[in-house]
């Protein structure tokens, strides 16, 4: 076997964990959804409040639409309708982790996440207080998109396979539009003078490790400066989106984005605990919003360290036959 022939092999085995991390984060939530929706005593209060809450913050024109499926969700049974959804998500969870039926599994995974922004993210309304993003289903939507264009590699056709180049650049171009709307909500005053309660907000409740560690953050903040450091997570995010959007530089902005992203989800979301039915487990986040950014990042980390390693192989091959 060829130099790179073991690459590609090499890049499509990364790919397949990178899906399979990707499937037990996603099954994690499932699971959690079902002991929240099917198993507690209060598991159809908690499945219609997961659909009436957001029907409370949309603008007007969108209202109707959720209330349609929350009266339709009390139509047909909201143990119906939420076990549907969690056998859906099992389905997806098990698919992704077991490498089967990859192609219908991305596709039904972008479905499902897009409604699910739509009926319990509420479209990522109100935008206000300080939020941050648009809801954690967007996500969750776009890295279905890499794991559907990276299918090539994944499903039946070989691990050598390159994945598809429009559908990848669909994503890395959803994924810097996330990142850019999440960082113009990192420059509204409610983010901006406010950013140290994006910290304190999150310690009640939490384990007393977790609590003391976010206690530590908050003071560091404060000695810093929380409008420079608010400022500084601006930029950052910024910087990353510009990266993502453009396609440059992202063999520095690509680690960049992992770690921000871990930051991100160790602070301001408190490891994305705690973990409780009346938590976020509902909302499909039980385990942080920001979590789920690393599987694009890890997507676009094997394929463009793949493809430098092509780029700088090709340039000392040529470099070797030239005539001295």
């Amino acid at each position: 076997m060829t130099t790179a022939a073991q690459s590609d092999s090499a890049r499509g085995a990364a790919l397949q964990a990178v899906v399979r991390v990707f499937g037990a984060i996603w099954l994690a939530n499932a699971l959690f959804q079902a002991m929240a929706w099917l198993t507690v005593p209060a598991a159809e209060a908690n499945f219609l409040h997961a659909l009436a809450k957001p029907a409370s913050k949309v603008p007007g024109w969108t209202r109707p639409l959720l209330l349609a499926a929350l009266h339709g969700a009390q139509l047909l049974g909201p143990r119906v309708v939420a076990g549907s959804l969690v056998a859906i998500a099992i389905l997806l969870g098990l698919a992704l982790l077991s490498g089967r039926k990859i192609v219908l599994a991305a596709r039904a995974g972008f479905v499902y996440s897009v409604i699910c922004w739509i009926f319990l993210n509420g479209f990522g309304f109100p935008y206000s207080g300080g939020q941050t993003d648009p809801g954690v289903f967007v996500a969750y939507a776009i890295a279905f998109l890499f794991v559907l264009a990276a299918a090539p590699a994944l499903e039946g056709r070989g691990t050598n396979a390159p994945p598809d180049d429009r559908l990848w650049r669909a994503a890395q171009i959803s994924f810097g539009i996330l990142w850019l709307f999440d960082a113009a909500l990192k420059w509204l005053p409610a983010f901006l003078f406010h950013f140290s309660s994006q910290i304190t907000s999150v310690i009640p409740g939490q384990p007393h490790w977790i609590a003391a560690w976010l206690g530590f953050v908050a003071g560091i903040v404060h000695a810093v400066g929380p409008v420079p450091v608010a400022i500084l997570v601006g930029l950052s995010e910024t910087a990353i989106a510009i990266a993502l959007l453009s396609g440059k530089a992202l063999r520095v902005f690509i680690p960049i984005g992992l770690a921000y992203s871990l930051a991100v989800w160790s602070t301001a979301e408190a490891f994305g605990g705690p973990y409780s039915s009346a938590g976020t487990g509902v909302r499909g986040n039980v385990l942080g919003n920001v979590l789920i950014y690393l599987i694009p990042f890890l997507f676009l980390w094997v394929v463009d360290a793949r493809r430098h390693a092509s780029e700088t192989s090709g340039t000392r091959g040529t470099r070797a036959t030239q005539p001295k």
